[in-house]
């Protein structure tokens, strides 16, 4: 596989807000690339003015080609903030639209416009884009670029898209424009490769994946033979179509959803939390798809720092299934468990990851609901009681991963404590979720979703104590 790329928000892996942070943890990402055979990442929030802007961009960019693992920028052909994040800095998508705002995309279906997206039909745009990819291109030393347009509603659909869309059937019902691709991935290729020739210029076509939407492949067909599809095959596997284009992924968004700086990220949190959740059975039955289905590599999506073992596990399971999908889960506890938690050890944590990966969805909603309330003083998710059956098959979980450390290497022992503490806070919660003050709260959540009063204030902090959760992670945030 000659594509082996873990796709990353910037939020997901850092703290945001600092240039420290996001220097030093995608260092450390790049190190695990480079030391389990990932050979890109892909970094949405590149250029971002609050963790250091262009400067610190750079300094990544140079770490990853110092290492052999290309950094890939996401590119927003359209929206996603173009180039840069924040307003202010070059190439940044809402600063355009405020200065020309005839350029912003029309809501398919409507006549009314998003504020921070723009048309791809529209000409002066086109020329931004172009401008964009040359300045990406000559001033930071990236190894390619990962490219997304308009999704869902941001799809563009004025008077000059009209025959786009009458010669693609299926580019107002579907998730990505094949036609909008067709304009943007040129301009973007040609600027990219005329500064980095061995760029690799890839390309979101969101979903379905080719097999599903025949009919409109045909627009990809037109694109730069060298450009890289992406398709979010996720677990969809159909054998009987072979891939339209000459090089293709396949993406599943289902990388490494533990976040490791606190319970959630302070952006983008409708994926990154705080968990323990090895996925060994999908990563093989992924693995096993894509070389059925002739794509060149894999792209990690929804990718947290390996700092957290579940996300480590996951990420060396889906490289190594992908290129070895028979393999069995004892082999792959030998060969790629024990190294990291010792030979005796390995057998244990294989039977902690497999049995956890079924039990976490069970309790991950139960966790969610009371951490938000902890945190926000007011029922803003569904509390719900865990199952005693539930706890009991936790505990279980618990002895199982202190059997594993005791047993552990040095270095084994320590991923175990960041698990057990995970587990353990996890099953705090669960208990917390059976007390006689949760049964009160749950009877009264259906009051209005985001006030704070005094009582159910004082009532998080009175749990958040009672139940020993870490203050730093499970205490209450203030309001700005």
């Amino acid at each position: 596989m000659p594509y082996r790329i873990i796709w990353t928000w910037d939020s997901w892996v850092c703290d945001p807000f600092s240039a420290a942070s996001y220097v030093s943890e995608y260092r450390a990402l790049i190190d695990f690339a480079a030391r389990t055979g990932y050979n890109a990442v892909i970094i949405w929030g590149f250029v971002d003015g609050r963790h250091g802007g262009v400067d610190a961009a750079r300094e990544v960019a140079e770490y990853g080609a110092s290492k052999d693992v290309r950094i890939l920028p996401g590119v927003g052909a359209g929206g996603y903030h173009g180039f840069s994040i924040t307003p202010g800095l070059p190439f940044n998508l809402d600063d355009l639209l405020r200065e020309k705002p005839h350029l912003r995309s029309h809501i398919r279906g409507s006549r009314r416009v998003v504020d921070h997206a723009a048309c791809l039909h529209q000409p002066e745009f086109r020329e931004w884009l172009r401008d964009g990819a040359a300045w990406l291109a000559s001033t930071f030393p990236i190894g390619g670029v990962n490219i997304e347009t308009n999704e869902m509603d941001w799809i563009c659909d004025c008077e000059l898209a009209a025959q786009a869309t009458r010669q693609e059937p299926n580019r107002l019902r579907y998730a990505n424009s094949y036609s909008d691709l067709a304009i943007a991935v040129p301009i973007v290729f040609d600027e990219v490769r005329r500064e980095r020739p061995d760029a690799w210029v890839t390309y979101a076509t969101y979903e379905p994946a080719w097999f599903r939407r025949t009919e409109d492949v045909w627009l990809l067909q037109k694109l730069p033979r060298e450009a890289i599809a992406q398709w979010n095959t996720e677990l969809d596997c159909d054998t009987s179509v072979p891939p339209p284009v000459a090089h293709n992924v396949s993406l599943i968004h289902s990388g490494g959803w533990s976040y490791h700086l606190d319970a959630f990220p302070p952006e983008w949190t409708f994926t990154q939390y705080r968990c323990f959740w090895p996925l060994l059975r999908e990563a093989r039955r992924f693995g096993a798809n894509q070389r059925a289905m002739g794509v060149e590599g894999l792209v990690l999506g929804c990718a947290g720092s390996a700092a957290m073992p579940d996300n480590e596990a996951n990420y060396l399971a889906y490289l190594e299934f992908a290129r070895e999908p028979e393999m069995d889960f004892e082999t792959f506890g030998s060969r790629f468990l024990s190294p990291l938690y010792g030979e005796k050890a390995a057998p244990l944590v294989l039977r902690l990851m497999l049995a956890q990966e079924d039990l976490h969805p069970r309790m991950a909603p139960v966790w969610r609901g009371w951490t938000h309330f902890l945190r926000e003083g007011a029922p803003s998710r569904p509390l719900l009681e865990a199952e005693e059956s539930l706890l009991r098959e936790w505990e279980g979980q618990l002895e199982c991963a202190r059997k594993a450390r005791e047993a552990a290497s040095p270095d084994g022992a320590a991923r175990l404590d960041v698990a057990i503490r995970v587990l353990d806070e996890y099953l705090r919660i669960g208990r917390l979720s059976r007390s006689a003050a949760a049964a009160a709260l749950m009877r009264e959540q259906d009051s209005p979703a985001g006030q704070r009063d005094v009582r159910l204030l004082d009532a998080a902090r009175v749990l958040t104590a009672e139940y020993g959760l870490p203050e730093e992670l499970y205490g209450l945030r203030t309001q700005d």
